[in-house]
C-alpha cells in the first residue's frame, strides 16, 4: 500500500493536536511538509513535530513533487483559494470546515476539483470517531425505533477575548470566519445529523445577536426536516451564563442523549431500561477520519464523508443565517 504524502497550509491551533500528529500517525500517511502565513510559527511547528520540509509560502508548498495531497488549515476566508491552488497543482484536498464562506464557493470548490481529477475531502471528521459512529450503530439497527425528532442545544457564556473588540479571535469576524460559533461550531453538528438521518430538505432558523459584542451572530435557533421524515431543532448561545452540551434523539421506542462537544458518556433509554456507554475521544480526533482517506485514496472502502454531503452543511448554515447576514451586510 502506498504512503500518501501529505502537505499542510497552516499551523495553527487546530493542527497542534487535533488534526496534525494525524497525519504522520496514521497507518500509510507521513507529513512531509508544511507552510504558514508566519514562517517563525511554521519553523516552530516543524521543529515539534518533525517534520522535514519547511516552505514560507502555500504557493512554494503546493509545487513541491513530492506530495500527493495538501491540508488546507487555514480560516475560512482562504479554503477557496487554497484549495484551487492545490488542486491546479496536482494535488488532492482535504480542507478544513467550513469547506468555504458560502455555498457558492463550496460548489466552485468541487466543480474545479472534479474538472482536475482531484479527490476532495472536508474536515467533517465526527463521521468517523467511534463515540459517533456507536450513535449511528443504534439509530441504524432500530435502538429507539423510527426517530420523531432531534433537540440539539449548545450554550456557552463569552470567553473573555469575546468581551472586547480588541481581542476578538477570527471565528468571530464575518471577513475571516463568514459567521460566528454557529458556523464554526454548529456545522459539525449539522454534517452528523446528515451523515445519520440525511439530508435536510427544509429549514427555517433565526439569528440575533443579543450581547453586542461583535457583528456576528450570538443566538440562533432553527427547524428542519430530513428527507427520511425526522424532524430537528436547535438552540445555539454564545451569550449565555452557563455551559449546555446536548443531543437528544427521540424514537418511538426510546431515546438517545450524549453531548456532542465533550466525551461524556452516551446515553440510551428504551423500555428495556438504559444503559450509558462511556468511549473517550482518540488523542487526536481527526486521525480516525485521516485515516479513512488515506484507505480511500490507496483504493480502499471509501471515506465516509463526500464533498457534497459538506456542502450540503454549509447550505443549511446559509438559509439559517441567510436574513442575518443581509440585515448586517455580510
Amino acid at each position: 500500500m502506498k504512503t500518501i504524502r501529505w502537505g499542510m497550509i497552516g499551523c495553527g491551533a487546530v493542527c497542534e493536536v487535533k488534526s496534525g500528529p494525524g497525519f504522520y500517525k496514521a497507518d500509510h500517511s507521513a507529513l512531509l511538509a508544511v507552510a504558514s502565513a508566519d514562517p517563525a510559527l511554521t519553523r516552530s511547528y516543524a521543529s515539534r513535530h518533525d517534520v522535514p520540509r519547511v516552505y514560507d509560502s502555500a504557493e512554494a508548498l503546493v509545487q513541491d513533487p513530492d506530495l500527493d495531497a495538501v491540508y488546507v488549515a487555514t480560516p475560512p476566508s482562504s479554503h477557496k483559494a487554497l484549495s484551487l491552488l492545490a488542486a491546479r497543482a496536482g494535488k488532492h484536498v482535504y480542507v478544513e470546515k467550513p469547506m468555504a464562506l458560502r455555498f457558492d464557493e463550496c460548489e466552485a470548490i468541487i466543480a474545479e476539483c472534479r474538472r482536475l481529477e482531484r479527490r476532495l475531502f472536508v474536515a467533517f471528521y465526527r463521521r468517523a470517531m467511534p463515540r459517533f459512529l456507536q450513535v449511528k450503530s443504534w439509530i441504524d439497527a432500530g435502538a429507539i425505533g423510527a426517530v420523531r425528532c432531534i433537540h440539539v442545544t449548545q450554550h456557552q457564556p463569552p470567553a473573555p477575548e469575546e468581551r472586547s473588540r480588541a481581542t476578538l479571535p477570527w471565528r468571530l469576524k464575518p471577513e475571516v470566519a463568514g459567521g460566528g460559533k454557529f458556523l464554526d461550531m454548529g456545522v459539525h453538528v449539522l454534517d452528523f445529523l446528515d451523515f445519520v438521518f440525511g439530508p435536510i430538505v427544509e429549514v427555517h432558523g433565526v439569528a440575533a445577536n443579543g450581547a453586542g459584542l461583535y457583528d456576528v451572530e450570538d443566538t440562533v435557533t432553527a427547524a428542519w426536516r430530513h428527507e427520511g421524515g425526522a424532524l430537528g431543532s436547535g438552540s445555539w448561545c454564545y451569550a449565555g451564563a452557563d455551559d449546555v452540551d446536548r443531543v437528544e434523539i427521540v424514537g418511538g421506542a426510546g431515546r438517545i442523549e450524549f453531548a456532542f462537544f465533550a466525551d461524556t458518556p452516551l446515553r440510551l433509554a428504551t423500555t428495556g431500561g438504559t444503559q450509558e456507554l462511556a468511549i473517550p475521544n482518540p488523542p487526536h480526533v481527526q486521525q480516525p477520519f485521516i485515516q479513512s482517506i488515506v484507505d480511500d485514496l490507496n483504493g480502499g472502502a471509501p471515506c465516509p464523508g463526500t464533498p457534497e454531503s459538506a456542502a450540503r452543511s454549509s447550505f443549511v448554515a446559509d438559509e439559517i443565517l441567510r436574513e442575518y447576514r443581509a440585515r448586517h451586510g455580510y
